[in-house]
Formats: C-alpha cells, structure tokens, sequence
C-alpha cells in the first residue's frame, strides 16, 4: 500500500499543523493509502495516531516532547527543529521525484482530492511505486474536510489521559450550567505580533461576553464563558459571570473548546479548528463592532469569513 508521508509543516504550531494533517489524511482516505507524519514531532506524543514513520525516529524526535507544553521559542523546540530540518533536507536530496510542495512563501494553497482533480505531478506520482512526501503547511481540502470529519475527529484523537480530563472538566461544567461556551483569548505573541493587530485585550473580551448575552437575550445565570487563554487571566475583569479558566495544556484546551456548544475567540486557528472538530460554530472577536447578525443561527462548523488565518 502506498504511504503519504508529511515531511514539514514548516516551523507552524498546533493549529496550523493539524489543518494541514486533516486535509492530507483526508485524501490518504480518498484514495486509500496509509500515512505518517514526520513533521508533528513536537506534539505526536499527545496524540493516539501512529504519527512516527518508526521506532528510532519517534525515540530520537517525538518522546522529548512526550510532556513538554512550551512553545516554539524556547531552546529546546529551536534545537530540535533546528536537527529536524538537517534530517528534512537529507530527505528531500534523496527522494526529490517523489516530494509534493506547497508554495508557502506566495501562501498559495495547494488543494487535493476530493476537493480537486489531482495535479499532473500528483497524478504521476499517484501511478508509481514509491512513497510520496509532502513538503509544506498549506495543503487543503474542504470537501474531503466535510466528507471525512467523523474518521478525522476519530484519528486526531488525544490520548486517553488528556481526553479523560477534558470529559471531567466539562462534564463538571455540565452538572451546573446548561450552557458551555468556550472562550479563546490568544495573548503570548498576539501583543507584538504585527503590531498587535490581533490582540483582543481582555476588557474588550468582557464588552464582548456582555453583547453576545443581550444580543441573544442569553440568561447569564445559566451559561459559563470557558476560557482558555496562553496567558494570565484577570478574573475580576469578568465578575458577575460564570467562568472557568483552563489552566492545562495547549492540546487540552483545543479538545476541551471543540466539546463546548458554540466557541467565542480570537482571530487564529486554534479555536477554528477546535470549531471543526466539535461541530460547533465559532464567532470570532474584534476589536471593533461585532456583526452579530451574520452569526445569527449558526449552529455547526461554517467556513467563517472573519476567521482570517484558516486558509480554507
């Protein structure tokens, strides 16, 4: 059986990584191949799937970040990528017939069936006896997205200890409230990252918690606002409501949004992949006016034209 395997999701971090896992495991299902994903490395170990392409590899790349929740600026994920990437490279000079690229620099998406026909390169390759190897963070596929959410959201399950404390928290949640809505602040690199254009700061947050209430006409006594966050939360910006601050890991706090009933976040592709893997809707802050009305009866995942940085 032929093997895809996802050679590089250059340098991206979770989200980012797990659109692009989706998408190509989608069409490894499509056409009925098997694939391994060297370039997840950093966060296989959280996960279920047979990420390692073998035993060696996953001891040498994937156990030491087995438990390691910090982020791609610290010495050791810059060490590790830094090897990764001799190891890409030596990859590429050997099979450089068999390496599918996306143009990542121009961020141009590289679709693949079913969303598409497959290339001329795709196709060939397609016919020929060896693996293929794809190069890149940028490869889509919507229908084969839609078609295939129930074996996606099966493979890209955490491991066991990490959804048994996602089910706790929200089922502790559940036993009070009848709402859960999740509630994504991205904070770390948001505030100097383009000029903090991005950066929802937390008292905007609550403006927008208060609005999401009266434009919906929400009791507030029975909903909580669950935040996940990569920073400090200041509860008291947020009294008078019901909230619960995750303070677990990043994988953790994807799995545990995607299992609330409707997310409300910041402009990335964290909460929008946990929107996708849920099933539920994402309405997506800004620093400026909300427009409500588009999110009006939106009960289920939606290609949302404010979130931004999905590349659908």
């Amino acid at each position: 059986m032929k093997k895809i395997i996802i050679l590089r999701a250059q340098g991206n971090e979770l989200a980012n990584q797990l659109w692009n896992y989706a998408s190509i495991y989608a069409y490894t299902l499509q056409r009925g191949y098997t694939l391994k994903n060297s370039s997840f490395f950093e966060y296989g170990a959280y996960f279920t799937m047979p990420s390692a392409p073998n035993l060696l590899f996953k001891t040498i790349f994937f156990l030491p970040f087995k438990n390691y929740t910090k982020r791609k600026t610290v010495l050791r994920r810059r060490i590790w990528r830094k090897i990764y990437t001799w190891y890409s490279n030596v990859i590429i000079r050997c099979h450089n017939d068999s390496i599918i690229q996306s143009n990542d620099k121009l961020g141009e998406k590289y679709y693949l069936p079913p969303s598409t026909p497959p290339t001329i390169q795709l196709a060939k390759l397609e016919k020929s006896n060896s693996n293929i190897y794809f190069d890149g963070w940028l490869f889509r596929n919507p229908v084969g997205l839609e078609k295939y959410h129930i074996e996606i959201k099966k493979y890209l399950q955490p491991r066991k200890d990490i959804q048994g404390l996602v089910n706790k928290n929200i089922q502790y949640l559940r036993n009070t409230y009848s709402t859960i809505i999740g509630f994504h602040i991205r904070q770390g690199d948001y505030a100097t990252w383009r000029g903090g254009a991005y950066l929802i700061p937390q008292k905007r947050a609550r403006e927008i918690m208060d609005e999401y209430l009266k434009v919906n006409n929400k009791n507030s006594n029975t909903i909580c606002f669950a935040i996940t966050s990569d920073g400090p939360i200041d509860k008291s910006l947020f009294a008078g409501l019901n909230i619960f601050v995750s303070k677990e890991s990043a994988v953790h706090d994807l799995f545990f949004l995607a299992s609330t009933d409707l997310i409300i976040g910041s402009n990335s592709t964290f909460g929008a992949f946990a929107s996708y893997y849920g099933n539920i809707p994402l309405i997506v802050m800004e620093k400026g006016h909300m427009d409500w009305n588009y999110y009006r009866d939106k009960t289920k995942f939606f290609e949302n034209k404010y979130s931004t940085f999905v590349n659908y």
